[in-house]
């Protein structure tokens, strides 16, 4: 009784209880517009537009310079108390960010101009929304790393829920428009998203070239971040290839609405790593000590994994009759969803792997990066090219990697070793 008591009243459960509360709301109101929005668009069309945005996972490289480096190093340099260091890292890296944004958002206007004087209206309107979706996730990452107190994540959870309850909003545009309401929409939403996570950002730093700040973010951001890139936005986009070429434009669909359930899933277990890996590499910059951050994350970790299990479990049932009785063209999602239904426990254990990249210990993440890319694509490419193999393959890298990630701690907790 007495450990509960004092983990309902600590700082982090009253967090948490908001960063839940908040991000059961997102969910809801994710579900349901991905619900309605399925309703009313064909996997076809859905897939189609869709096949932009393959392009943008390819793009976010533009990240490997300094993201690694700045989530890192930010709130590090904030728990050895050294503020002016933190800040001047901050406005380098906002600088890199905004070069980023500017040049892609350029390729795509470029994209765009061609397909319309082809008189591809369709891939003219898919091209530019890709413009925002640039700023929304470069410049956003950016936005969202500055967000690291307690107080600051329950704003990042109130601007999220503001976003979404526009995105929900905007679904009668969808309803009346079709595939141009989905670009509106999305173009829509990502604005929202930007301006509320700008307006309110915590830290407003001024933008600064400085080459050597950029060399040493980069020294810290590229053996973490191209691993990251290869493992995540890489691998994505190469797997929505593999579903396109094979399974065609209503497959893409298909495999769209299927990660967009999980992803409504996972909200609670994606809003703890955020609240907790920031916390974690806080309290790394504070003490130095592995073994010690290790311990501090086993709650949140034991927390997160019962929750995300119970989201797993339900979700495996309920799904095949919500979906015939609801979302009948969506029929085939039914056991991909039922399989991605794995990764919510699957995530939810990898939270204390954070310390890998904290720790800087780039052997071990490019060896847990390149056994979950190996993994995945050589299954693919030796197994018949479905919906369920591909979706089943990555599950099986996530597993072959955290196996090996937890082998590490545990080698690396037992000899004291830091490559």
């Amino acid at each position: 009784m007495f450990f509960l008591k004092k983990l309902i009243n600590s700082p982090s459960f009253r967090t948490l209880g908001v960063f839940a509360g908040g991000n059961f709301l997102i969910a809801v109101l994710s579900g349901l517009g991905g619900l309605i929005q399925a309703r009313w668009i064909d996997p076809e069309v859905f897939g189609e537009f869709r096949t932009f945005g393959i392009l943008t996972s390819y793009l976010t490289i533009g990240l490997v310079l300094v993201h690694d480096g700045l989530m890192r190093q930010y709130p590090y340099l904030l728990g050895q108390g050294n503020k002016v260091d933190a800040l001047r890292v901050a406005g380098t890296a906002k600088w890199w960010y905004l070069l980023v944004s500017w040049c892609f958002s350029f390729l795509f206007a470029g994209l765009s101009l061609t397909s319309f004087l082809q008189g591809d209206f369709r891939a003219a309107v898919g091209w530019s929304v890709q413009i925002l979706v640039v700023w929304g996730t470069i410049y956003g990452a950016y936005l969202g790393v500055m967000y690291r107190t307690s107080s600051d994540f329950k704003r990042l959870t109130y601007n999220s829920t503001i976003a979404s309850v526009f995105g929900f909003g905007a679904l009668v545009i969808v309803k009346v428009w079709g595939y141009w309401g989905l670009a509106v929409r999305a173009a829509l939403s990502n604005i929202v998203a930007l301006y509320v996570s700008r307006r309110y950002v915590p830290v407003k730093v001024k933008a600064k070239f400085d080459v050597r700040g950029l060399i040493d973010l980069a020294k810290i951001s590229l053996p973490l971040s191209i691993p990251g890139y290869i493992g995540t936005s890489f691998l994505t986009a190469s797997m929505s290839f593999i579903v396109l070429k094979y399974c065609g434009q209503h497959g893409l669909g298909i495999y769209g609405t299927a990660f967009t359930f999980q992803a409504m899933a996972m909200t609670l277990t994606t809003a703890i790593h955020q609240m907790f890996s920031t916390k974690l590499t806080y309290k790394f910059g504070e003490t130095e000590d592995v073994a010690a951050c290790l311990k501090w994350a086993r709650r949140p970790t034991l927390l997160s994994v019962a929750a995300a299990t119970v989201l797993a479990v339900a979700l495996c049932i309920m799904i095949d009759p919500f979906i015939r009785l609801v979302l009948p063209k969506y029929i085939d999602a039914i056991p991909v969803i039922q399989i991605l239904s794995i990764s919510l426990p699957l995530a939810a254990l990898q939270l204390p792997l954070i310390i890998l990249r904290t720790a800087l210990w780039y052997k071990s993440v490019i060896s847990l990066t390149a056994i979950r890319v190996l993994v995945s694509l050589l299954t693919v490419a030796v197994l018949p090219k479905t919906l369920i193999v591909i979706v089943g393959s990555l599950l099986l890298g996530d597993v072959c990697a955290m196996i090996v990630g937890f082998s590490i701690l545990n080698y690396k907790k037992r000899n004291k070793r830091v490559e």
